[in-house]
C-alpha cells in the first residue's frame, strides 16, 4: 500500500433546495379560468420533482420559473441543482453564473459554481469563486475546505495549509479538517530537508491526535500516523499505530499490508507472516489490490522459505 497521506474527496455540492418567498395565490371566485401559472407555481413543482428525482422534469419547471421571473436567484440556484444532478455541467455553469450574477454576494451559488468548474477542469475559476463565496460568507468552511483541497492539488502546498489552519482555527471541533491538515503538512515535509522534515512530520502527527481526539474511531487518522512514523524510522510507533487501525476497522487493508513490512522489519517474521495471510485473504481478486497482493504473496514466500 503506498505510503503516502491519504487523499481524500471534496465535498459535494451544496444541495439543498433553496426556499424562494412562495405567495399564497387566491383566486376570485368570479373566474371563469384557472389562474394563470407564476413564477411561485413553476418553482414549487420543480423544488417536488428535484426532490422526487424527476430531473428533467425539475429542469423543465424551473426554466418555466427563470422565464417568468428572471430575477428569482433562488430558481436559477435551483435549476443549476437539477444541471448537476444530470451531470450536465456546462448548463450548470451558465445557470449557476447566472445566480452569481443576480446577487454577487451569493455564497452558496459561488460555492456550487466554483465546483463545477473543478469537474470542468477550470482551476483558475475554481479558485476564484470558492475565495468569492468566502467573501460573502465567511464562516463558509466548506468552501475554505475546498479551496485548501483544490490548492494542494495544484501543488500550491503553502496555500493550501494556510487554508486548512484558518479552517481549524475558525471550527477547531471539525475532525476532518484536522485529519485534512495533517495531511498537508507531511505532503509539505516529504519535499523538505532535515531539521524541518521531521519537524513537520511532527506537527503532522499532532494534527492527525486532534482529529483523533474528536473522533476516536477514525480509523485513517491512525493509518497515517503510522506512515508518518515509518518515514521517521520509528517501527514502533508505525506498528502501534497500524494496530489500532485495524482494530478499528478489521478489514482496513492497508493497514494490515503496511502492518505486515513493519513487523518484518521489525524482525517479527511470524507476525508478518499473519498479517499478510490476513491481507491476501481480505483482497482476494481485487483488480485495485492487483499489485499488492502480487507483493505480499511474494514476501509471504520467501518470509516462509527463511530456516
Amino acid at each position: 500500500m503506498p505510503n503516502a497521506a491519504t487523499t481524500l474527496p471534496r465535498p459535494l455540492r451544496l444541495a439543498t433546495v433553496c426556499a424562494a418567498l412562495l405567495l399564497v395565490m387566491t383566486p376570485s371566485v368570479f373566474a371563469a379560468d384557472p389562474p394563470k401559472r407564476g413564477a411561485e407555481d413553476w418553482f414549487r413543482d420543480g423544488a417536488r420533482q428535484l426532490a422526487e428525482g424527476l430531473l428533467d422534469e425539475a429542469v423543465a419547471s424551473f426554466q418555466q420559473c427563470v422565464e417568468a421571473k428572471p430575477d428569482l436567484k433562488e430558481c436559477w440556484f435551483n435549476l443549476g441543482v437539477a444541471f448537476g444532478r444530470k451531470r450536465a455541467f456546462a448548463q450548470e455553469a451558465r445557470v449557476y453564473a447566472e445566480a452569481v450574477r443576480l446577487d454577487p454576494k451569493y455564497a452558496r451559488a459561488h460555492f456550487n459554481l466554483a465546483v463545477v468548474y473543478e469537474d470542468l477542469g477550470q482551476s483558475d475559476k475554481a479558485l476564484d469563486h470558492y475565495r468569492k463565496a468566502l467573501e460573502a460568507d465567511a464562516n463558509a468552511q466548506d468552501a475554505r475546505l475546498n479551496l485548501a483541497m483544490l490548492l494542494l492539488k495544484l501543488g500550491r502546498t503553502d496555500a493550501a495549509i494556510a487554508e486548512f489552519e484558518a479552517s481549524v482555527q475558525q471550527k477547531p471541533d471539525n475532525a476532518e479538517a484536522w485529519f485534512d491538515l495533517g495531511g498537508a503538512y507531511e505532503i509539505r515535509s516529504d519535499k523538505q530537508a532535515e531539521p524541518a522534515r521531521t519537524a513537520g512530520f511532527r506537527k503532522a502527527i499532532e494534527s492527525y491526535y486532534k482529529c483523533i481526539a474528536l473522533d476516536r474511531r477514525h480509523h485513517r487518522a491512525f493509518y497515517n500516523i503510522g506512515v508518518v512514523h515509518g518515514r521517521l524510522q520509528d517501527v514502533d510507533g508505525e506498528i502501534n499505530a497500524y494496530r489500532k487501525a485495524i482494530e478499528l476497522e478489521p478489514g482496513y487493508t492497508p493497514a494490515l499490508y503496511n502492518l505486515a513490512f513493519a513487523l518484518r522489519d521489525k524482525g517479527d517474521r511470524a507476525g508478518a507472516i499473519a498479517a499478510l495471510e490476513r491481507y491476501i485473504a481480505l483482497v482476494g481478486a481485487s483488480s485495485a489490490e492487483a499489485r499488492f497482493r502480487a507483493a505480499a504473496e511474494a514476501e509471504l514466500a520467501r518470509l516462509r522459505a527463511m530456516k
